[in-house]
């Protein structure tokens, strides 16, 4: 979606790279003075990891602003480089899993999983120049994956107003992705667009708060080809609607104190067709301290309810099924840590770490060691969820302000 927030409002924000929350360390104490335009470079390096063996990303991302001056305008351009590893659970039901040590004998249920290795190459570029009280914004991306190509084209506006405090932004995207899963080869397109409005309000010197909506509409191909759902004492295909339409409502606010520091409040609450409802509550305090460094803790707390065609296992085959873990009903708990100093005038070393709890509230219990699903299963140890995962992320980058 082409970026629809004047320059003022993105300090409020945290940047997420498809689906992966992560601290940009060091963001500065927020203030709603105009800010001196001027050109950056942008370095980045990410690690993400997920308990269990599961999902690795590192990342790196190369960002470049450049302000052109008033008479031409002002161009970005993002490199991202992602190298995926691990593995994610299929969906098949789990077995109990015994497993001894010198410390004694343990059991746990144990979610089947899919080993997974990829890549994935990004570029994307946008330009916008100041044409009275608008600026209007293009933007256009591609990314490359092993199986999955994706492609979005945008356009934007932000309109102030009421003298400068207010701003009216809003924006159009539309996407044209292909899975070309490594499974059977197949050419499955999918299509978006996307719409989203909002505005930006400056309540004073030291406040502001902002308050958007957007609806995506997807179509085509969005089941998860390497993802089955059990039935019966056999598995199926994942499969679900061709269809999705998605609406979020984003509230921010941000506030400056007296002592150079700011406070970023967020909720954003989301809903689809597809039954899901989740809510996001993301507090940022922002203090910056002498000779150039900034702190930044953060909490974030995330709820969601299962989509309609979730389950765990089916007796017997549905028109829509699903068990990945992502459609199921969990609850988040963020915590996290930015730092950042400025080495020199205009080059800032930015530092970042978080750690975020998962816990399914759809929960199940184990098939026991030997037993098949169905009539007469066995089930025993500890009801476990797929969704119960621990998530970490390092972030390492570097910014140079000319």
């Amino acid at each position: 979606m082409a970026a629809t927030e004047p320059r003022s409002f993105q300090l409020l924000g945290r940047r997420r790279i498809h689906g992966l929350s992560w601290l940009m360390a060091g963001l500065g104490a927020f203030s709603a003075r105009p800010a001196q335009a001027q050109s950056r470079a942008d370095l980045l390096n990410l690690f993400y990891q997920e308990s269990g063996g599961r999902t690795q990303v590192l990342e790196s991302l190369i960002q470049v602003h450049e302000d052109l001056g008033d008479a031409i305008g002002v161009a970005d351009l993002t490199l991202t480089h992602d190298t995926i590893s691990g593995a994610s659970p299929t969906g098949a039901y789990p077995h109990l899993q015994v497993v001894t040590s010198a410390s004694g004998t343990s059991s746990s249920g144990a979610f089947p999983l899919a080993r997974d290795n990829n890549h994935r190459n990004a570029a994307a570029f946008a330009f916008g120049r100041k044409l009275g009280a608008h600026l209007p914004t293009v933007d256009v991306s591609y990314s490359k994956e092993d199986d999955y190509v994706a492609r979005e084209f945008g356009v934007a506006d932000a309109w102030t107003l009421a003298a400068g405090r207010g701003t009216l932004h809003y924006g159009l995207s539309w996407g044209d992705d292909v899975s070309e899963p490594i499974t059977n080869h197949l050419h499955l397109p999918k299509h978006s667009h996307s719409y989203a409005l909002g505005w930006t309000w400056i309540l004073g010197g030291d406040d502001l708060m902002d308050l958007s909506a957007t609806r995506t509409r997807l179509d085509g191909y969005l089941d998860e080809p390497y993802k089955v759902v059990q039935v019966g004492a056999g598995t199926a295909p994942d499969h679900r609607p061709d269809q999705r339409t998605r609406d979020a409502l984003l509230f921010k606010y941000g506030h400056y104190f007296y002592w150079d520091a700011a406070l970023k409040t967020s909720y954003r609450f989301y809903k689809d067709d597809w039954a899901v409802r989740a809510h996001t509550l993301d507090l940022v305090y922002d203090q910056r301290l002498g000779d150039g460094w900034v702190v930044s803790p953060e909490v974030r707390l995330y709820t969601q309810t299962a989509a309609s065609f979730y389950g765990d296992q089916f007796q017997a085959a549905q028109a829509y099924m699903s068990s990945d873990y992502r459609l199921s009903a969990f609850t988040g708990l963020l915590g996290g840590l930015g730092v950042s100093w400025e080495v020199q005038d205009g080059l800032i070393l930015r530092l970042g770490a978080s750690i975020e709890q998962d816990r399914g509230r759809n929960r199940v219990i184990p098939l026991a060691q030997g037993s098949s699903p169905g009539p007469g299963a066995r089930y025993d140890g500890p009801s476990s969820s797929s969704a119960d995962l621990v998530k970490t992320s390092v972030t390492v980058g570097l910014s140079w302000r000319f």
